[in-house]
């Protein structure tokens, strides 16, 4: 199992920081995501606990579950299906006000099913570390932009 933490600290308040990053559909602005849809809805709100999105990246694609889902501090998650096929521990995203805006850390923990994939988890690794700072770069622009709205 490998465990993976991208932290980034944005210029926004943590609502609009929030709100960014759970906005789950917009995973699709990635260059390297085809698309990103949510295929259940949440219990209270669409984005929110028990809401199952599917991430569709070509190669990889992921089914997941939200978890936990705190407004405005935090969301969990868990891949209940991947391609390839995973082992999936943990997927926690905690926002903290921080001096001058939002500290975001994400944390994922998760292995490959296969032997022969699994020699392959630090390629995997570092492919999701620059996905995860790629996310958080969009979460950024889009909740900057939302606050100087």
């Amino acid at each position: 199992m490998k465990t993976i933490v991208v932290t980034k600290t944005i210029k926004a308040p943590i609502e609009h920081v929030f709100e960014a990053y759970t906005d789950h559909e917009r995973l699709a602005d990635l260059p390297m995501v085809i698309s990103a849809k949510v295929v259940v809805p949440g219990k209270t709100e669409k984005n929110g606990l028990g809401a199952v999105r599917v991430v569709n990246g070509g190669l990889i694609t992921l089914r997941e579950e939200i978890t936990a889902f705190e407004r405005p501090h935090l969301m969990e998650y868990r891949i209940r299906d991947s391609r390839p096929r995973s082992e999936h521990e943990l997927g926690r995203v905690e926002f903290v006000e921080a001096p001058g805006g939002t500290k975001v850390t994400w944390t994922t923990v998760f292995g490959l099913r296969s032997p022969l994939l699994a020699v392959a988890e630090p390629a995997f690794a570092l492919a999701f570390r620059a996905i995860f700072k790629m996310t958080l770069d969009q979460v950024a622009k889009r909740a900057i932009a939302e606050t100087a709205a």
